[in-house]
Parts: structure tokens; C-alpha cells; sequence
């Protein structure tokens, strides 16, 4: 059978509105979005403001794009991966999530304790590179350098360090 190339013919003519909406569902079946990274990725591939609109609000109303959801799931992935609160906020900000959003995703990240426990985590698998370092002074310095770097905040950091000593600072 030969391919007289009436397919493409059609896509060309095709709806740009719907090529914009059909591009944006296929974003989303990777991964989640945020409204400002799908905004980013269509305008990429060309698409008129006019059709991303309309992509945006078709998605909307059946409920795929919702920065609040995207946002907590970063966040939790980001909190599994070893960082801090601090961190979380600035990559959600990136991301063009809302303060809303954020304010939410952060607060399912846990409270100070929680902040504690997976800063500890993250030092105990960054022991191995402390180990090294006979002076302690020094080691604290670069465990404290290392869990700033990951997003936590001072306070996190010293209680971490603090219960961490006995173990291997």
C-alpha cells in the first residue's frame, strides 16, 4: 500500500488549539507540571499565546494541571532525596508554583523534627567523606557546608550537627 502522504496533509490543517492541548496532555503523561512549565514548554513548540490559552483552560477543567498537587509531590520527592526546606521553596519558585502552593507543600514536609531526622539521613550517607577528615572542627565545618548547600536552615543544621556528634562528627 502506498503512502500518498494525506495523513500529514491533514495534521497540517489540523486545529492549532487542539495541537497545542494534544502536545500539553502528552507533557503531562511524563510527569506533572506546573501551569508556568507547561505554559514554557508550549510556547517552545511554537504555539500561539491564543491556543496555550485555550490548551491551559481545557486542561484545567478536566483536572490535570494542579500546581498544588505538583508542588507537594516535589517536594516529597525532593524531601526523600535529602533536602531542606529552604531548598524545597527556592526549586518550587522555579517552577512558577504559587506561594499558596508552596505554603502547602512545605508544611507536608514536616516540622522542625522532621527537618532534623532527614538532615541527619543525609549526613549519615555523606559519613563516608566526613570520615576522612581527622580534625573535627573541620568536619563539622563541611557537614555544616554540605546540609546548608541541601536547603536546611541554620537551626536544623545545628541540631543536627549537635545530636550527629556522638555518632560520627
Amino acid at each position: 500500500m502506498k503512502n500518498t502522504g494525506h495523513g500529514m496533509e491533514k495534521r497540517r490543517r489540523e486545529d492549532p488549539g487542539r495541537q497545542a492541548l494534544d502536545s500539553a496532555v502528552r507533557l503531562l503523561t511524563r510527569r506533572d507540571h506546573t501551569r508556568r512549565e507547561l505554559d514554557l514548554k508550549l510556547r517552545q513548540r511554537g504555539f500561539a499565546a491564543r491556543d496555550i490559552a485555550s490548551a491551559l483552560a481545557r486542561i484545567d477543567e478536566l483536572g490535570y494541571l494542579d500546581d498544588t498537587r505538583t508542588a507537594m509531590a516535589m517536594a516529597d520527592q525532593l524531601t526523600g532525596r535529602g533536602y531542606g526546606i529552604l531548598r524545597i521553596r527556592y526549586t518550587l519558585e522555579q517552577k512558577g508554583v504559587d506561594e499558596a502552593s508552596i505554603a502547602t507543600a512545605l508544611r507536608a514536609c514536616g516540622d522542625e523534627t522532621a527537618q532534623v531526622i532527614t538532615a541527619r539521613r543525609a549526613l549519615e550517607k555523606k559519613q563516608h567523606r566526613l570520615a576522612r577528615e581527622a580534625d573535627p572542627l573541620k568536619r563539622r565545618q563541611i557537614a555544616y557546608r554540605f546540609l546548608m548547600g541541601r536547603g536546611f536552615s541554620a537551626m536544623v543544621i545545628r541540631r543536627a550537627i549537635g545530636e550527629a556528634d556522638d555518632v560520627f562528627l
